[in-house]
């Protein structure tokens, strides 16, 4: 007898706990916490921008820039906003006159993305540098360099 009480008893806070926690219950909570913490659908990434919160002008461009003879390598400057204005200059080691080393600066861009052919003004046998400067319309400037290397194949 105390067997079959015991057994009723089980069977019951079992019964109780099997429906309290059923799927359904279950299920709900997870979809609580998703749509609490996360936003259905596909979002498109936000745009990168000189006023986006993770925003460092010294990750506009990569450290080092690996162009092959011949190709078109395509850059993308971050937005600046509306009244912006982009300068891409490639700077050049050469020789004066007197043979004293300098790094020559050439304009090869004013928009946002450069499309550059490789070598361009370039020398393929040494360290060149390219430098973006993004010019808000407040007159904000930002400025990043990196160092360019051309491969010939």
């Amino acid at each position: 007898m105390k067997k079959s009480i015991l057994y009723r008893i089980f069977s019951i806070v079992f019964v109780t706990l099997l429906l309290t926690c059923c799927n359904s219950s279950y299920d709900k909570m997870i979809d609580d916490f998703n749509e609490s913490h996360f936003k259905k659908g596909y979002l498109p990434p936000e745009p990168y921008t000189t006023s986006s919160g993770n925003f460092n002008e010294l990750e506009m461009l990569d450290e080092i820039v690996s162009m092959v003879d011949g190709s078109i390598t395509v850059i993308t400057a971050p937005d600046g906003g509306a009244g912006c204005s982009y300068e891409w200059k490639a700077h050049i080691p050469s020789k004066d006159s007197d043979g004293k080393e300098f790094m020559k600066e050439t304009v090869i861009g004013t928009d946002r993305t450069l499309s550059y052919t490789a070598p361009g003004v370039f020398n393929s046998d040494k360290e060149n540098k390219l430098t973006v400067t993004v010019t808000e319309a407040s007159g904000k400037k930002y400025t990043d360099t990196a160092k360019v290397f051309i491969t010939v194949e």
